[in-house]
């Protein structure tokens, strides 16, 4: 069984007022584009790392289950649904977290590459729209030197990210940004932009309310924004390698099976059928841990319409 510390999916809590968390993640590939001494621009990809199911990919208009190892490129989305997170690597190691509830596009990402053993500079215009997002610079990249240039787009304001760790969020009633480490500059329509500089620097504008200068954030906000976008060990994790596995139906024939595998897909379950002993087994792979592996079948089972009444969870063979 492979041990949820294994990934160590936290990123960073705050230290005193923040305690940090180790960031040991699983490498999964972020490519550098090597030159021969003459800049290369290039459009890159990002890597969904981890999952906490049910959660969708939309490329091209076309939604499918969110998965480990799925690339995003321009254009495309991730979605989380209620109780859902889902974990993102860009191609400079940096981290996104989506909360629940969440849905984000990146609507352009490019790298640039001056040297091959030298630095990279990352440019990326994302969109939040809506939900909660945590971004995180890798201590790697900084060491390397990497450079970036990001900006968040949200419902009434544009975040400028220069290399940090801050959370945010946009819904219906507000926008709401607020900082860990580093600096982030908060800016809407004309009016001048706002410096986050300080940990726990907060600013929150409502719909339809006058805005107000940045504050602070308490000790308990900062607990409840870090939580919003963590990962939930036993609730449903997906991770590339993971051993487990949510066995929900073996039919006899090839049509139920693939029927209840397109079911599964479209609800946000990366369900695939395999032929067994003559009969067909519709399962979901790469579950870090049998708590996960359990917890997404209870979801199947309660979720009457998708017609999983049975199932198991196994323990992968390698």
């Amino acid at each position: 069984m492979l041990p949820i510390n294994a990934f160590q999916i936290a990123v960073a809590r705050p230290s005193t007022i923040f305690v940090r968390h180790a960031l040991g993640m699983l490498l999964l590939g972020a490519g550098l584009w090597a030159g021969q001494g003459v800049a290369r621009a290039a459009t890159t990809s990002t890597v969904i790392e981890a999952v906490q199911l049910p959660a969708w990919v939309e490329h091209n208009g076309q939604r499918r289950p969110a998965e480990p190892g799925v690339q995003l490129v321009d254009n495309d989305k991730a979605i989380t649904a209620g109780q859902a997170r889902m974990l993102l690597r860009m191609s400079d190691r940096s981290v996104i977290k989506l909360g629940e509830q969440t849905e984000f596009q990146i609507e352009s990402m490019a790298v640039r590459k001056s040297q091959a053993a030298g630095p990279s500079e990352l440019s990326a215009t994302l969109r939040l729209v809506t939900g909660v997002f945590r971004y995180a610079t890798d201590y790697t990249s900084k060491a390397l030197g990497n450079k970036r240039d990001i900006n968040l787009k949200m419902a009434t304001a544009t975040v400028g990210i220069r290399g940090t760790d801050f959370w945010s969020m946009t819904d219906a009633a507000h926008d709401a940004v607020c900082m860990f480490e580093g600096k982030v500059e908060v800016m809407r329509d004309a009016k001048p932009g706002i410096m986050l500089e300080k940990p726990g620097a907060f600013w929150v504008v409502f719909t339809g309310a006058e805005e107000k200068p940045a504050g602070q954030a308490t000790p308990d906000q900062l607990a409840k924004f870090i939580g919003q976008a963590e990962m939930q060990p036993g609730k449903g994790i997906l991770l590339q390698g993971g051993r487990w596995r949510t066995v929900a139906g073996f039919m006899p024939s090839g049509a139920q099976a693939n029927a209840l595998r397109t079911s599964l897909q479209t609800a946000g379950y990366p369900a695939e059928v395999v032929v067994k002993d003559g009969r067909f087994e519709v399962r979901i792979n790469q579950f870090a841990t049998r708590e996960d592996a359990e917890a997404v079948l209870k979801q199947l089972q309660a979720n009457t319409a998708l017609g999983v009444t049975e199932g198991r969870v196994a323990l992968a063979t390698r």
